[in-house]
């Protein structure tokens, strides 16, 4: 069924669940693009870089980061490339998970890893709620 544009008609539910994606995913890219500027060192100096010397990581790794967070920020919110959406997500769900266990494994507090682990889950949820990714999963298992 569809209405007088030609466009479905969805449920309540649906409307809902449109809602929230894009709620959480315009937070999630923000946080990409935010943090490129950070790993960039554009944002408050130095501050990556002695975050990536306590967990032990080389210094380019920062440059690294920040060209993986914009390529995954401009995938995800372009519409359409369902299977690059895939990587995207994948790549953002690991990068915010591994700097989550980074934090874990050194022992640093709560204060420290809190932050990686619900950019981490809210990447997870708007993966979930990609209204594309049921496509996606269409394609592949044919």
């Amino acid at each position: 069924m569809t209405n007088l544009l030609n466009f479905p008609v969805t449920s309540p539910y649906s409307k809902y669940r449109i809602t929230v994606y894009w709620l959480v995913t315009v937070f999630l890219v923000f946080e990409l693009f935010y943090g490129a500027l950070w790993d960039f060192n554009l944002l408050n100096k130095g501050y990556v870089y002695s975050i990536l010397n306590h967990l032990g990581y080389p210094l380019y790794l920062a440059a690294i980061l920040a060209i993986g967070k914009i390529a995954a920020a401009v995938v995800i919110l372009i519409p359409g490339l369902w299977l690059l959406k895939e990587w995207a997500y994948a790549g953002v769900v690991i990068l915010f998970i591994g700097g989550f266990l980074s934090h874990v494994i050194v022992g640093d507090g709560f204060g420290q890893f809190i932050w990686s682990l619900l950019f981490g889950i809210m990447a997870l949820v708007s993966w979930k709620l990609n209204y594309q990714s049921d496509k996606v999963k269409s394609i592949l298992i044919k």
